[in-house]
């Protein structure tokens, strides 16, 4: 029998499953590059037309699937490669190419989307690049038509489906095989084939670089959904904790309702808020399915991708209201866009480090009237006394005190035309950049709340970019200096008499969250797959002893020394869930 391997990629979508591996490979049909004969140039457009027509044919078909087993939103994944198709500008620069250089439709086609996905593929921001796998999905199936070749696949039903990489239509299509999970060489959360498997409910590992050449049709495999891991070949051993993990998910379902009814609060009665993190529409049904969380994080930057620029106002405050109106009475913190400059910029004026660049506050402070269009939106969006508002990437005191004075602006302006607004709505900051954090009692006198954003931050105080294959391995969340900073922060908040959260990575990960309840944080926002769990581990803290050990941590130099330490913890009070389960 093969030996047991354990593989590593990015969680895309929470679950554990079991069964036998498939391995998808993709065809990249081959182009054409024979020069046409002007006899031939007529039947060439004739061709390119009907491979067009059976393009839009097939994607309408997957659409409507999709409609049935995802709802609209989701669906509405597919128009945007149909309206190319219907676009008659871009057609119509196909037909003249082949009609002038006499080459094959193949070629040109080809040659114009390939300027399309270039613009994608050199973005700095990962939804963007994600764009790219939809634009060369919609390349494969118009050539495939030109080359009268059918799209042909045997997997048999349950199975785990392995590949280099996975389009939208091919999730939704293999969905009708009852596949029990997709597990993928490249992808990121925010690719098309992630947010379709996390609508499904099926679970997904992506950015596993080269898991389709390490496993073979036919392998026993493990799929696990929420830590990242594909296991080939598992061990009984590897199997019965499997199966274990498995029985303690499905009872995570059925006693989901029971678990956010209790109130989140440590044992000593040390009140914990616990909120969501929401970008996605399938991650919003989490909040219209329990009805008893609030929103502590809502991105906005889907609604700048989905418009291909700034959203109108009516946009924004459709959006918003609507968030609102789900969350009500729980309280949904609205941050303003937090884009870069490489949405916005030509690309002859690209920056060379956009981390470091024109985003978030700055961009909003820059372009005063796109910014106060979205305060409008929030504020008309609060009229209910539900709705806060959160500022990005603050750098300076500066920055926040502009902000509110255009936010003055806005609500004088409400005023003057008798719109209903919560008055005394409550704006708060991201603590994500260092000079924030060495800022934060000043900015603590100018602001509600803080919500410290720990990817960025933690980024930017050891200098690591974790996107970066060579040092992600250096980005610690249990880094001594990491720690140091959210207890700096925390206690600027609390001696000026504000609340403090965390609402990046760091809050979602259940072996810290017993530590950043010692480091002083008031509230986790966390992404709504481990919601249970993070209930579950806040009412077996014990506030008054993780005080005393993040005391101790606090004099660690090594991380190693204080992961250690919260491990410890950890598995103490995870022993004492099981006891009780």
């Amino acid at each position: 029998m093969a030996p047991e391997k354990i593989f590593k990629g990015i969680p895309a979508s929470p679950g554990i499953s079991t069964g036998f591996a498939y391995i998808y490979a993709r065809s990249n049909f081959e182009i054409d590059y024979q020069p046409l004969k002007s006899d031939e140039v007529e039947k060439e457009l004739l061709e390119f037309e009907r491979a067009v027509e059976l393009s839009k044919k097939e994607l309408k078909k997957i659409r409507s699937l999709a409609y049935e087993k995802i709802g609209e939103k989701n669906s509405m994944i597919f128009d945007a490669q149909l309206e190319m198709l219907e676009d008659s500008y871009f057609t119509a620069t196909v037909f003249h190419r082949i009609k002038t250089e006499l080459k094959t439709a193949s070629f040109i086609f080809d040659d114009e989307i390939s300027k399309i996905s270039g613009a994608f593929l050199n973005s700095n921001d990962d939804y963007l690049k994600e764009r790219f796998s939809d634009i060369k999905d919609l390349r494969n199936r118009v050539i495939r038509n030109l080359r009268k070749e059918k799209l042909v696949s045997k997997v048999e039903e349950n199975s785990i489906i392995i590949g280099h990489e996975l389009t939208p239509a091919d999730t939704i299509l293999f969905s009708k095989r009852k596949v029990k999970g997709y597990a993928t060489d490249k992808g990121g959360l925010t690719s098309h084939a992630a947010i379709i498997s996390r609508a499904l409910r099926i679970p997904a590992v992506v950015g596993m670089k080269d898991i389709s050449k390490n496993i073979s049709t036919g392998d026993f495999i493990i799929i696990d959904g929420l830590s990242g891991y594909i296991i080939s070949n598992p061990s009984e051993h590897t199997q019965s904790e499997y199966k274990r993990k498995i029985a303690e998910l499905e009872d995570y379902e059925r006693t989901l309702k029971d678990i956010l009814i209790m109130p989140s609060e440590t044992v000593d009665n040390k009140k914990i808020e616990l909120s969501a993190n929401i970008e996605f529409d399938e991650e919003i049904d989490f909040i219209i399915n329990t009805g008893h969380c609030g929103i502590g994080l809502y991105r906005t930057e889907h609604l700048f991708i989905e418009e291909s620029g700034f959203p109108s106002e009516e946009k924004q405050i459709e959006e918003y209201m609507h968030i609102a109106n789900i969350t009500y009475p729980n309280i949904v913190t609205i941050r303003t866009f937090d884009i870069g400059g490489d949405k916005l910029l030509p690309r002859s004026e690209k920056e060379d480090n956009p981390f470091l660049g024109w985003r978030g506050i700055r961009i909003s402070l820059d372009k005063v009237e796109i910014f106060k269009e979205q305060l409008k939106a929030i504020l008309i969006a609060s009229k209910d006394k539900n709705v806060k508002i959160m500022y990005p990437m603050i750098s300076s005191l500066s920055e926040v005190i502009k902000a509110r004075e255009i936010l003055e602006e806005v609500k004088t302006d409400l005023d003057e035309k008798k719109i209903l607004y919560d008055r005394n709505i409550k704006t708060g900051i991201m603590i994500e950049v260092p000079s924030a954090y060495f800022l934060a009692d000043e900015l603590a006198r100018h602001v509600d709340f803080f919500s410290i954003g720990t990817n960025d931050l933690i980024q930017y105080l050891l200098a690591v970019d974790r996107g970066n294959e060579f040092i992600s391995g250096m980005f610690l969340e249990f880094h001594p200096a990491v720690i140091r900073a959210i207890k700096y922060i925390a206690d600027a908040a609390h001696k000026n008499g504000i609340p403090v959260s965390v609402c990046g990575e760091m809050a979602s990960n259940p072996l810290a969250t017993a530590i950043l309840i010692g480091l002083g944080i008031d509230e986790l926002s966390v992404v709504p797959s481990v919601f249970p769990q993070i209930k579950q581990i806040i009412r077996k803290v014990n506030y008054r002893e993780v005080k005393n050990l993040c005391n101790e941590l606090l004099k660690c130099s090594i991380e190693t020394e204080v992961k250690k330490m919260a491990e410890e913890y950890y598995k103490k009070i995870t022993s004492e869930i099981e006891e009780l389960s």
